[in-house]
């Protein structure tokens, strides 16, 4: 009996160890923060132009981004940005499939994304234009993403 109560102490011993062990693991991962990236420095231009091609092949070359929201953690980056032509040129939607919504008052001229950096750079796993809502709302179900790279929402 005696024998049983000591294996059962260096059972719990042994697991609250172990707990105390992995704590700074997992602190250290629901402690991260969330970087943006500044202006001009290679993790943001990168980022950028992850997603740049997705939205010329849609409203044609050349475009640039006003960023509303680069958020990066860890592997896995969210953005919000205005896409515009160089100088601050207006994007005419004429000639795209957006302009149905455009004429309806039903697009708002935002471009929201989720990436990942991968061996080959990054990619763009998500991607949404033109959005009135939350497009974004959710995809951190879809992938193994913290969904504090997210707005709060």
């Amino acid at each position: 009996m005696r024998a049983a109560r000591g294996r059962t102490l260096r059972r719990g011993l042994a697991a609250f160890f172990i707990a105390v062990l992995a704590a700074p693991l997992w602190l250290g991962a629901t402690l991260a923060q969330v970087a943006t990236p500044a202006p001009g420095s290679a993790l943001r231009t990168a980022i950028l132009d992850a997603v740049r091609p997705m939205v010329e092949a849609e409203v044609g070359r050349p475009v640039e981004f006003v960023v509303g929201q680069m958020r990066v953690l860890g592997e896995w980056a969210f953005v919000g940005l205005r896409p515009q032509r160089p100088g601050g040129g207006r994007i005419e939607f004429i000639y795209s499939r957006y302009q149905a919504a455009v004429d309806a008052g039903a697009f708002d001229n935002q471009v929201v994304a989720l990436l990942r950096n991968t061996p080959r750079g990054w990619l763009v796993y998500e991607y949404a234009l033109g959005a009135t809502g939350v497009a974004w709302y959710g995809w951190w179900t879809s992938y193994p993403v913290p969904e504090q790279v997210f707005p709060p929402h």
